[in-house]
């Protein structure tokens, strides 16, 4: 759990698990939500109240968020990591040919994404501090705001003071997951690297929030552990946030474990509809949050979760360093994750279109922030 939680696990457990579908029923029909409602969605009562839970969700997305739908796309820089995360294919111990890219190399990976159209960029990095530092991220940053009118970063941890000069560059984003909040399988999963710090990792967080990013985005790596007990320790991180730093917005990312070289299974894996349900329950409890959903989910579910909660899609996501630009090479190199929506960025905007949403390729500008 969340260490700040102020509820246990078990307590959490059994007040799930004992939800009637009157509560559920209750909580659709008020206007704001408690965290008990929260719990209710969560529940295994909810599951035969999906249908009217998808409506609630839609009118709630719709009232806060129009009919817009952000697309972004992941730039990768490198895929060294002295991390060896049991889950992950960057981890240390896995031998493939790794990449990092040069800064003409970013910027010509840039500049095919901009090709697209998209505007907003999230620049992703394994754990490599003795190459992706601040100073060469800084100058990256400086560089791509002249084609990227947003750009976020998902990238090691790093203190206050260099998120600080990753700010003043031009990043307006942070999300960092803490994979997942379940203590005992964290250290389990995180044996070496600097990612092994439980408690650091969670600190870092807030180091974001003091260096002044607009947004930041948390996230558990959905088959780790418990579904329902990842979902509450988001909810609770979340709120901690908001009451400490309330002029950071929060955001969340709700990536499922994929397939991945090296074939670690995950042991508490979760399907599209509980996914579904996750969704939902956030979109209802927080209104005015934005939700991520990536190119690690299939085309049809994309699509159902566009109309009742999701606000971010990424779009012709590319997972290697310099895979856009080399396409060829796509799919031989380290991957992070494997993608099942490999659609073209027009066809996902024709796709939005077509469902009587609207896609938004750039939101943001200077003269706003």
């Amino acid at each position: 759990m969340f260490p700040k939680c102020k509820i246990t696990e078990p307590d959490l457990l059994e007040y799930i698990n004992n939800v009637k579908p009157i509560d559920v029923r209750q909580t659709l029909d008020k206007v704001e939500q408690s965290f008990s409602d929260f719990l209710n969605l969560l529940s295994p009562a909810a599951v035969d109240y999906i249908p009217e839970i998808r409506e609630k969700a839609k009118c709630v997305k719709s009232f806060h968020f129009g009919k817009t739908i952000r697309l972004y796309a992941p730039l990768y820089i490198s895929n060294y990591c002295i991390n060896s995360c049991e889950y992950c294919g960057f981890k240390n111990n896995m031998h493939f040919e790794r990449k990092r890219l040069t800064m003409d190399e970013v910027l010509r990976e840039a500049r095919v994404i901009a090709s697209y159209g998209i505007r907003s960029l999230l620049l992703v990095s394994g754990e490599d501090p003795k190459y992706i530092d601040v100073n060469f991220l800084a100058s990256v940053v400086k560089e791509l705001k002249n084609e990227f009118s947003y750009i976020s970063i998902e990238i090691a941890p790093m203190p206050e003071e260099d998120y600080k000069i990753l700010f003043e560059a031009g990043v307006h984003g942070l999300t960092l997951y803490q994979e997942t909040y379940d203590r005992e399988t964290y250290d389990r999963l995180h044996v070496l690297g600097p990612k092994s710090d439980y408690e650091k990792r969670l600190e870092f967080v807030e180091g974001g929030a003091r260096a002044g990013f607009y947004n930041i985005g948390l996230g558990a790596l959905l088959g780790l552990y418990d579904w329902r007990m990842e979902s509450v320790s988001m909810a609770a991180h979340a709120m901690y946030l908001k009451k400490k730093y309330w002029k950071t917005k929060i955001a969340f990312s709700f990536p499922r474990i994929t397939q991945i070289a090296g074939g670690f299974t995950p042991p508490n894996e979760l399907n599209e509809d509980e996914l579904e349900q996750m969704m939902l329950a956030f979109r209802i409890f927080f209104k005015e949050a934005d939700l991520y959903i990536s190119t690690r989910e299939t085309a049809e579910f994309r699509r159902k979760v566009l109309e009742t909660s999701a606000t971010h899609l990424s779009a012709a996501s590319v997972v290697v360093p310099g895979g856009y630009y080399e396409s060829s090479k796509e799919g031989t190199d380290l991957e992070q994750f494997s993608l099942n929506d490999t659609r073209s960025v027009q066809d996902i905007a024709e796709d939005i279109k077509l469902s009587g949403l609207e896609p938004v390729f750039k939101d943001w500008d200077t003269c706003l922030g």
